[in-house]
């Protein structure tokens, strides 16, 4: 009887620390997303002075997305072997280096470099904090887990471009400056990774090796794949809007200010948030919501475009970011669901394997196609591409959810 106390104590003690452990993780999530869209408001400084156009602006991003997919298919489960503690800590470290060389960066070559080993970290940070949040949340708050994982990355990569433009806007060394202070916010996170609760009881060895994306057994493997028809669309909508907006802006709707044009760019990632942590009716949380908002955004967005209407981008970008945030938020909960706690970050790699798919070859094709058709026919065909697998991938989700 004396020791009752005792242990409900300490089960009180394990599970505040889990909750503190939550949030941290959760911070140090935001933190390295953020990182993702720093570049975005520099592109322009870095092209006058290194000399490139259009398409070495998307090869810097589209590097970046192939150094995240890199990363997914070879380090992501280190974790579950690992622990979770120590991959951060290590994804961390590598992610300073990347910002020392956009630091030296003095070429397009060492961008490319040094958003390509961002990408490397950025991947495993990914998979490790997506599933180290699963395990830090309350049992009693299901929806704790994929409402954060939401939160944490699109709004980092809204406060990234923000961030960058309000430094190229106020500061007199705007490719540099911003890269001092992400140094300083991962320095931050490196601490909070420290305090956190480990989660997973480290292997006597690991094995490193390229990994085919894994899928879960029976049934659900068809509701998956679905789920990753509809975030590979999504995610290409944000690769467009990320490597489009800046050049839209200044170009067609002549907007010079570095602040605005960053701001414009997060209305996307903002917009997600908001769909995630705002109050909405049950039915948004069906099969069919996200896809039909996605899939309207982007028809007003496309349809602002050929306007050269800033009233119809910003209403475009509003619907498809919600749309975004609402697909996102759904495939990471049937993700985290559906996945072996044994192999969390495997499947959870897999899921953002194609979100980063998204990223990558869509904008890739778009400044392919933007050198020969210009912006208004390449993204008719792009946004033609994201309707047609929206639409798709949502009939394989609702034919299993109805089976359910």
């Amino acid at each position: 009887m004396t020791s009752s106390p005792l242990l409900a104590q300490q089960s009180h003690g394990r599970i505040r620390r889990a909750n503190v452990g939550f949030w941290l993780i959760a911070g140090t999530y935001g933190i390295v997303m953020m990182g993702g869209t720093l570049p975005i408001p520099l592109y322009r400084f870095w092209a006058q002075a290194m000399h490139f156009g259009a398409l070495g602006t998307t090869a810097i991003f589209a590097v970046y997305a192939f150094g995240v997919l890199v990363s997914l298919l070879v380090f992501a489960s280190l974790s579950d072997q690992l622990g979770r503690r120590p991959v951060l800590i290590g994804a961390l470290v590598v992610l300073g280096i990347s910002t020392v060389l956009f630091l030296g960066a003095s070429t397009l070559t060492g961008l490319l470099v040094a958003r390509f080993v961002f990408g490397l970290a950025a991947g495993v940070v990914t998979a490790t904090a997506n599933a180290a949040l699963a395990e830090l949340a309350r049992p009693d708050r299901p929806q704790a887990a994929p409402v954060m994982s939401t939160v944490a990355n699109m709004g980092g990569l809204g406060l990234g471009s923000i961030a960058a433009g309000a430094v190229a806007r106020f500061f007199g060394d705007p490719t540099h400056e911003v890269f001092w202070w992400y140094l300083i916010a991962l320095g931050i996170a490196v601490l909070a990774v420290v305090v956190v609760p480990e989660t997973v009881t480290r292997q006597a060895g690991f094995r490193l090796d390229v990994r085919r994306p894994s899928l879960p057994e029976g049934a659900d493997r068809r509701m998956f794949l679905g789920v990753l028809g509809l975030v590979l669309a999504a995610f290409t909508v944000n690769g467009v809007f990320s490597s489009l907006v800046p050049s839209f802006v200044q170009n067609q709707l002549h907007i010079e200010d570095s602040l605005a044009s960053s701001a414009l760019v997060s209305i996307v990632f903002f917009a997600a948030l908001l769909a995630q942590v705002m109050p909405r009716p049950q039915w948004l949380n069906g099969p069919f919501a996200g896809p039909t908002v996605l899939v309207i955004g982007s028809v007003v967005f496309e349809a602002g475009l050929l306007a050269g209407s800033l009233l119809e981008f910003i209403l475009g970008t509003v619907i498809a970011g919600a749309g975004v945030g609402l697909v996102f938020g759904r495939g990471i909960g049937i993700t985290q669901h559906l996945a072996d706690p044994e192999r969390r970050a495997d499947l959870v790699a897999t899921y953002f394997l194609a979100a980063y798919l998204g990223s990558t070859m869509p904008t890739l094709g778009l400044g392919v196609l933007n050198q020969t058709l210009g912006t208004t026919g390449s993204t008719l065909i792009l946004f033609g591409v994201i309707v047609g697998v929206t639409i798709i991938s949502t009939a394989l989700t609702a034919r299993r959810t109805s089976r359910s």
